[in-house]
């Protein structure tokens, strides 16, 4: 759902900065390998798709998981020169890091599940279980390693879609609606690196 939203705010921020020319400047961002992320979150349906069962039941979750961040990883690679995606990448790393870290899926405390579900209790969420429907594992916070990582943050009722997210899950966002503004690229190599290597008047291109 905070991917989604990126995506919303993202067009909308290219449109008022660019109006009229918002199709065709977002027509023109040039992404290499664009398949490698369809297909990365196309392995995530299955997971996303399990019911609410012990994690031992959800088939090869952690080799599913690693193989999908891993072709993430392996576009943001491909397209880093593009502004926006370095940052996407960084996301991807901190949630590949906590879900390899927690037996190969996302943490999240019941004390979070009661707040994107009004009417649960505590005692309803099965600690060990896989959260229905999504790529979570129901886990106690002090049982959770790297638990700042986890989905910690929450977009709660009043909001249509109570949703749980992670810090990654916010850098992917950032990234996205930086992307969405329209090509940019990052130098080849940094100024301060010429300067090093060229000397001085290596810095009069960047001027």
């Amino acid at each position: 759902m905070i991917l989604s939203l990126a995506v919303i705010l993202g067009l909308v921020a290219s449109y008022i900065r660019h109006r009229s020319e918002t199709a065709s400047q977002i027509a023109s961002i040039s992404l290499r390998a664009p398949w490698l992320a369809l297909v990365a979150l196309a392995l995530q349906i299955p997971l996303l798709r399990a019911p609410f069962v012990p994690t031992q039941q959800v088939v090869a979750a952690e080799a599913l998981f690693l193989l999908s961040h891993l072709l993430l990883l392996f576009f943001v690679w491909l397209n880093r020169r593009l502004v926006g995606i370095q940052i996407v990448g960084l996301g991807v790393l901190c949630n590949l890091v906590v879900i390899l870290t927690n037996g190969g899926f996302m943490p999240i405390t019941p004390e979070t599940l009661v707040r994107i579900n009004p009417g649960s209790t505590l005692d309803y969420w099965t600690v060990g279980f896989h959260y229905g429907n999504s790529k979570d594992v129901i886990l106690l916070g002090h049982d959770t390693i790297l638990w700042v990582l986890s989905d910690i943050l929450v977009l709660p009722p009043p909001f249509p879609w109570p949703t749980a997210f992670s810090v990654g899950d916010l850098l992917i966002a950032a990234g996205i609606i930086v992307l969405l503004q329209g090509p940019g690229a990052l130098p080849e190599r940094a100024p301060i690196a010429d300067y090093c290597l060229l000397g001085p008047n290596s810095l009069d291109s960047y001027l």
